[in-house]
């Protein structure tokens, strides 16, 4: 007869599942970070004003793919508009973002982009952590 070790009640989460809530801190840190007082941003592309809540965290590069995923240069509070009805509105977006840094810049954002990065377990608990500790010192003011 074979012996089994007893399971300890909790299964590990996967990698997809890790990855999505690294992204989902992540976001609250972005978004959070924005926010100014009584829980008020403004959408990076269009300026309308938004609740925190409201708020989503959009990426001036498409595909939300692992390269592009955590790059926080590339990230900036939106409004549902913009970042889904707009697809993102990357025109302004990435016009602004050029602005801001330069085209050089811009061009090792968009070569960093191609770039295949593979997250294992470690990588994205730390993540994990780290976005855990850095929302501790974000209060919505208001």
């Amino acid at each position: 007869m074979l012996k089994t070790k007893p399971r300890s009640g909790k299964r590990k989460k996967t990698l997809s599942q890790l990855k999505k809530q690294a992204w989902c801190l992540l976001s609250q840190c972005i978004r959070r970070e924005a926010t100014k007082h009584a829980g008020i941003c403004f959408c990076y592309t269009c300026s309308k004003v938004l609740q925190y809540a409201e708020a989503q965290a959009s990426h001036a590069i498409g595909g939300r793919h692992n390269s592009v995923l955590f790059d926080e240069e590339i990230i900036r509070p939106c409004c549902v508009g913009c970042n889904v009805f707009l697809r993102g509105n990357y025109q302004v977006f990435v016009t602004k973002l050029i602005e801001e840094n330069g085209f050089p810049w811009w061009q090792s954002k968009l070569a960093d982009s191609r770039m295949t990065i593979k997250y294992d377990r470690l990588a994205l608990e730390e993540k994990i952590e780290g976005y855990k500790q850095r929302l501790k010192g974000l209060e919505i003011q208001g």
